[in-house]
C-alpha cells in the first residue's frame, strides 16, 4: 500500500514538550488541537433525533453536542418536584439531585427524565418528569420507587411513624402493615438505595435498572403509558434464585415483590451507576466500582447477558468481597480501561473514570460516555467519549484514544482486513489496564514500547516473546499473546487525540473472563511516518526550485504538497 502524505513548507511549527509522547514517539510534525470540554458528573447520553446529543448529569448539569467532541453547557429546565418530602429530615432537594436518565417515550410522545432524589440513611427515591421538548420544561409526574421506609427516620414531609404509608408499597404488593423483611435497622445490608436509574425500552417493554452499594442493583418494569411503575407486573420473592415465603430480611434475596429482580451486587460490595445497553447480540451491564474521588479507585466494569433482565455473568454476590483496589479479593467484570498515565500526545493521566452511559448510533456503532478525573488536578473532572467495538467472541473493547471522529466502524472490523502484516510491523506504545492499582496513591498504568513483526511476533523488554495474528480471514479481529496472556480484540485506525490528522494503527483487546478478570490492552503506532518530514520541510524552505528525495520519497519543491512515489503523485485527502 502506498502511503499518502501532504507536506507543506508553509507550516513550520514550534511545540512544547507536550508534543512529545512517552516512549520517544515524535509528534512535533503534527498540528495540535483542543476541544470544548464540559464538566458533567454521571453523564447520561440521549440523542434528540435532530442531530444533537445531550448529556444529563448530577446536580442538574446538562450539555449538548453535534459531534460528540465539542460540548456546550445548557439548562435542564426542571421546574419543581411537587410536594415531594421523602428525604430524611435535614436534607434538601437542592444538591441531592443525582444521576438523571432521559429517554424518549413514543407511547406518551414525551421526553421523560428519571431523577434520583438522594437522602441520607437510604431515604432516597427516583421520580419521573416529562417534557414536550428535550430541553424542557420538565414537569413532575410522580415517584417511581422509594427506599429506606422502616419507621426509623423522620422525613422532610412525614414523621417516622408508618412512613411506608407515604410510599407506593401498599399499592404495589397489597399489604396493610410493614412486612417483616423491611422492618430493620440496617437497611443497606439487605435492600437497595433507590438512586442511579437507567431506563430503556426492550421489545416494547420499559425497564428501569437502579440501585448502588448496599443491597445491590435491581430492575423493575415501568408502564409505557405513564412512565411510572407498571403495577400489573409482579415479582416473586426469591432467595438465591429459589422461590420461598417472605420472612425476615435475607441478604441473598434475588427477587422481591417491591424492589423487583436483583441483577448485581449485594452485601455492600461496591457498584453503582448501572447502565444497560444492547450492542449486537448481547445486553451489557455497565457498573462503576470503587469511590468516585480522584483517590477512590473508580473504574468501569462490564457484564453481559442474552436477556435484559439477566443473568449477568458473575455480577451477583453471595457474601461480601472487596472488589476493587490493591487488596481486592475478586476481579469480577471486564475492565474497559482504568487509571492511566501519559498516553499518545497527552501527558496528563486520567483516573477515576466511571458512571458511564452508552450510545448506539443509527449505523450500529457504539460509544461509551463517562466522566474522568486527572492525576494532578484534584477533583476536576470532564466528560470523555470513546468508541466501543465488539470482538469476535462478543466481548467489548474500547478505542485507545478519545473519540474525535469516526475512522473505523464495527462494519469495517467485520468485513475487511484493514492492514497488511507489513503495515502492522513496527514499534508500538502499549498499555495494559491491570486490576488492583493502588488508587489511594493515584497509581496508574504506564505505556511501554513493544515491537510487532510482519511474521506475527511480539517482542519487548521485560516481557516474554509473544504473537499477534488475525483470527478471521478478511476481517480485523485479532489475537494477541503478550507475556504469556491471551487477549482477543480488534485492529483499527484511529486519530491520536489532540493532534490534527494523526492516524494511528491501534489494537484494543481483552482477556475474556468475567470471573477472574478481563484486563484490556491497547497498542498504537503512528500510521504516518514522521521520519524525514522536518528534513523535507527544511530542504524545501531552503530551495523551493528542486525536487528532493528523503527516506525514499521524492517531494516537489513547489509548495503544492505533492508527494511522488514510484513515479506517481499523491495528495493527502
Amino acid at each position: 500500500m502506498m502511503r499518502k502524505f501532504l507536506y507543506t513548507a508553509f507550516t513550520l511549527f514550534s511545540f512544547s514538550s507536550a508534543s512529545m509522547a512517552q516512549g520517544g514517539v515524535d509528534f512535533s510534525s503534527f498540528t495540535r488541537t483542543s476541544y470544548r470540554e464540559v464538566t458533567v458528573h454521571d453523564p447520561s447520553v440521549v440523542y434528540d433525533n435532530a442531530g444533537t446529543y445531550y448529556i444529563f448529569g448530577s446536580h442538574r448539569a446538562v450539555s449538548k453536542t453535534t459531534d460528540l467532541v465539542n460540548w456546550t453547557p445548557c439548562a435542564d429546565n426542571v421546574n419543581s418536584y411537587g410536594d415531594f418530602g421523602w428525604q430524611n429530615a435535614g436534607y434538601t432537594i437542592e444538591g441531592n439531585e443525582w444521576a438523571p436518565d432521559v429517554i424518549w417515550n413514543p407511547v406518551m410522545n414525551k421526553w421523560l427524565m428519571y431523577m434520583s432524589l438522594n437522602g441520607d440513611k437510604w431515604c432516597s427515591a427516583i421520580v419521573c418528569l416529562a417534557a414536550d421538548k428535550i430541553d424542557g420544561p420538565y414537569v413532575y409526574q410522580g415517584p417511581v420507587i422509594f427506599s429506606g421506609f422502616r419507621g426509623r427516620v423522620n422525613h422532610v414531609g412525614y414523621s417516622m411513624v408508618d412512613d411506608w404509608k407515604h410510599t407506593d408499597l401498599g399499592k404495589t404488593i397489597g399489604v396493610t402493615s410493614l412486612p417483616e423483611r423491611y422492618d430493620i435497622d440496617n437497611w443497606g445490608s439487605y435492600w437497595p438505595n433507590c438512586i442511579d436509574p437507567c431506563v430503556t425500552f426492550d421489545n416494547g417493554k420499559l425497564y428501569m435498572t437502579y440501585g448502588s452499594w448496599s443491597g445491590g442493583i435491581f430492575q423493575i418494569q415501568l408502564d409505557p403509558a405513564t412512565g411510572l411503575r407498571d403495577y400489573n407486573v409482579s415479582y416473586p420473592y426469591e432467595v438465591s434464585g429459589q422461590p420461598t415465603s417472605p420472612g425476615v430480611a435475607n441478604a441473598n434475596c434475588t427477587s422481591d415483590p417491591y424492589f423487583g429482580k436483583k441483577l448485581a451486587g449485594g452485601y455492600y460490595v461496591s457498584g453503582e451507576g448501572a447502565y444497560i445497553k444492547k450492542i449486537g447480540k448481547y445486553y451489557y451491564l455497565f457498573l462503576s466500582y470503587g469511590g468516585l474521588e480522584s483517590t477512590g479507585g473508580y473504574e468501569m466494569r462490564v457484564f453481559r447477558s442474552e436477556h435484559i433482565d439477566g443473568p449477568y455473568d458473575y455480577a451477583l454476590y453471595d457474601s461480601y468481597r472487596l472488589n476493587y483496589g490493591p487488596n481486592a479479593k475478586t476481579n469480577r467484570g471486564q475492565r474497559l480501561l482504568g487509571a492511566m498515565g501519559a498516553w499518545g500526545a497527552v501527558e496528563e493521566g486520567e483516573l477515576a473514570q466511571g458512571h458511564n452511559s452508552v450510545l448506539v448510533d443509527e449505523k450500529g456503532d457504539a460509544f461509551v460516555i463517562y466522566h474522568t478525573r486527572y492525576q494532578h488536578k484534584g477533583e476536576t473532572h470532564n466528560v470523555r467519549v470513546r468508541q466501543l467495538f465488539v470482538n469476535k467472541n462478543g466481548f467489548l473493547v474500547a478505542s485507545p484514544f478519545r473519540y474525535t471522529g469516526k475512522q473505523t466502524t464495527q462494519s469495517d472490523i467485520e468485513s475487511k482486513q484493514l492492514f497488511t502484516a507489513e503495515q502492522i510491523a513496527g514499534t508500538y506504545q502499549m498499555m495494559i489496564h491491570p486490576y488492583k492499582l493502588d488508587h489511594k496513591n493515584k497509581q496508574v498504568a504506564e505505556a511501554r514500547s513493544v515491537t510487532l513483526t510482519a511474521d506475527g511476533k511480539v517482542k519487548g523488554e521485560g516481557i516474554a516473546d509473544g504473537i499477534w495474528e488475525y483470527t478471521d480471514q478478511g476481517k480485523s479481529f485479532v489475537h494477541l499473546e503478550i507475556d504469556l496472556e491471551d487477549y482477543y480484540g480488534i485492529v483499527l485506525r484511529q486519530n491520536v487525540d489532540h493532534l490534527v490528522d494523526a492516524p494511528a494503527i491501534c489494537f484494543s483487546a481483552v482477556k475474556e473472563s468475567y470471573q477472574s478478570g478481563g484486563e484490556t490492552v491497547w497498542l498504537y503506532k503512528l500510521e504516518k511516518s514522521t521520519t524525514g518530514i522536518d528534513k523535507v520541510q527544511r530542504a524545501m524552505f531552503n530551495d523551493q526550485n528542486k525536487t528532493f528525495n528523503v527516506g525514499g520519497l521524492r517531494v516537489d519543491g513547489n509548495y503544492k504538497g505533492v508527494v511522488i512515489q514510484n513515479g506517481k503523485k499523491f495528495i493527502r485527502k
